[in-house]
């Protein structure tokens, strides 16, 4: 819990300096910024190169001075340097004002902003966890760690997904409420809408059942494991109100920070990417986790040609629709 509240607190710092470098406009203040990071990325690079040369046997020797190993979540040191030195590398090039320039003829980044800046290298850090949960430990284990869900744990997290975008997106530092909510498409839902997002509820609810299908015709062990997870996983939500509070948490939280904040600043692509590697609990390579790709793209399409109340409305219905299967699933078995 502490390493969350530190980890929570250095990634506000770094947006709220983010944020006031943009309103400021000062060009010694952005190379600076950028300078940080660069430096910021070297320890992790040595560490990285540490784990690859250390490998499994010495890292599992490693002890703190209280007898206990020091890095107990390690189970493949190369891979986790590999990660470690791959991310480093990214967060460095970043750092650098002509990848941005580059990196500009393909996604809508300014390569002046440190705003766009930290957007950038946060979304590499975010691919880097993902990776390193799922080389570290196994989808069991992963689901394991976390637990029966809770509702309570559900809502803080998506409310620090919401302070996330907000602030992303300068609340207060560099545009007022009005601004912010216009900035993450946040507009009143029309009649028209709300029918385009009933039939778009319905096509992802198909989506995620082929999905399902095609698993467990490729690897049905996989799939009963993964539908074995998930019901332990889901089992607390036992009630409509229940799924009705997940929905509602994940489809707002989830989509102001993705739709909302993220994907003008990185695009459709790289955003729906990002979206289907935080569900880890469903493995890397997997047709789940390409049918979440299909989602993300679909929730960027609606957030681009309407707005993200309406990728809010059919991200949380289609949630809601799955947990009133699940309960029915539950009530005649």
């Amino acid at each position: 819990m502490v390493d969350l509240v530190v980890n929570l607190v250095f990634i506000l710092f770094f947006i709220v300096l983010a944020n006031v470098i943009v309103r400021l406009g000062d060009e010694r203040l952005r190379q600076l910024f950028d300078v940080g990071l660069l430096l910021i990325g070297v320890p992790v690079l040595l560490t990285g190169i540490f784990f690859v040369l250390a490998g499994d046997a010495q890292v599992a020797q490693l002890r703190a001075p209280g007898g206990e190993r020091l890095f107990p979540f390690v189970t493949n040191a190369v891979v986790l340097g590999v990660v470690l030195q791959v991310t480093a590398v990214w967060q460095i090039t970043i750092s650098l004002r002509s990848t941005r320039v580059f990196l500009a003829r393909f996604l809508p980044v300014d390569p002046a902003s440190a705003v766009h800046t930290l957007a950038l290298v946060c979304a590499g850090w975010l691919v880097a966890v993902s990776l390193i949960q799922l080389t570290q430990s196994s989808v069991a284990e992963i689901v394991q760690a976390i637990g029966s869900l809770q509702l309570s744990n559900v809502v803080a997290e998506q409310l620090i997904f919401v302070l996330v975008a907000v602030l992303g997106v300068g609340l207060f530092l560099r545009r007022s409420p009005g601004q912010v909510i216009s900035r993450l498409g946040l507009e009143p839902l029309t009649l028209h809408q709300v029918v385009i997002g009933l039939a778009w509820i319905f096509i992802l609810v198909l989506v995620q059942a082929m999905a399902g299908l095609l698993w467990q015709m490729l690897d049905p062990e996989q799939s009963e494991l993964i539908e074995t997870l998930n019901f332990e996983l889901l089992g607390g939500l036992d009630s409509v109100g229940a799924w009705l509070v997940l929905a509602l948490a994940t489809g707002i939280g989830e989509e102001i920070l993705f739709r909302g904040a993220l994907q003008p600043v990185l695009g459709l692509g790289v955003t729906a990417v990002l979206f289907a590697l935080v569900h880890v609990q469903y493995g890397l390579l997997t047709p789940a986790t390409l049918a979440l790709l299909i989602i993300g793209l679909v929730l960027g399409i609606l957030r681009q040609r309407y707005n993200t109340t309406l990728a809010i409305f059919v991200h949380a219905g289609y949630n809601f629709v799955l947990g009133m299967m699940a309960l029915l699933f539950t009530a005649v078995s």
